[in-house]
């Protein structure tokens, strides 16, 4: 992978590409001051076919968006067999990196070239430091963490619906309290662990 130049994407281009992405097109649309200082601290790199992206067992502190292209997900050991598909506007590494795993996957280009948006998770797992993002920005973040992984272990469900892990899935609490506060933030954080740590059980089983 390699950094983006201003004359490949000058910045103008990159904020058109990124409305793809729903977190980022809610902060374009509510906190435009907001979404600039997210625009500053993204990390946009480029690959090339058949480039793996995401090795098997590396860190996972950073949580990327594919901008433009497509990406395989493979097993190194059986690097020919195609587990998933990842498509311009999907998010992925979620569970690794909130649970602050390894990857258990890698990832490699299947298009010609592709675009991705890399954000480390520092800026926004600190959930008592404003000083750069704002409590709303880091709720609609852990939001929509949260509906990654839920929309995933409904995957699960769907593909099993006699699955025992089925029975834990519908314990998991639903947030009532009032919304865009502190409360909300603590919640949305530690629902991200739990339904993490739900879907590496249900992966693993």
């Amino acid at each position: 992978m390699r950094r983006i130049t201003r004359e490949e994407y000058p910045l103008e281009t990159l904020q058109r590409l990124v409305n793809g992405v729903t977190f980022f097109k809610e902060l374009i649309q509510s906190e435009p001051e907001q979404f600039e200082l997210l625009m500053s601290v993204t990390q946009f790199v480029t690959a090339d076919t058949d480039e793996v992206v995401i090795h098997q067992s590396d860190s996972a502190n950073t949580l990327y968006f594919l901008i433009r292209g497509q990406l395989a997900v493979i097993n190194e050991e059986q690097p020919d067999v195609i587990l998933n598909e990842i498509n311009p506007g999907e998010m992925f590494g979620v569970m690794a990196m909130v649970l602050n795993n390894k990857r258990s996957a890698s990832i490699k280009v299947s298009s010609r070239t592709v675009l991705l948006a890399g954000i480390d998770y520092q800026h926004f797992s600190d959930r008592s430091d404003s000083s750069m993002f704002s409590l709303n920005t880091k709720i609609s973040f852990f939001r929509m963490l949260n509906n990654n992984i839920r929309w995933n272990l409904e995957q699960k469900k769907i593909e099993d619906p006699n699955h025992p892990l089925i029975a834990k899935l519908r314990t998991l609490p639903i947030y009532s309290g009032i919304r865009n506060t502190h409360e909300e933030l603590d919640f949305l954080y530690s629902q991200a662990h739990t339904q993490s740590e739900l879907l590496q059980e249900w992966n693993e089983a």
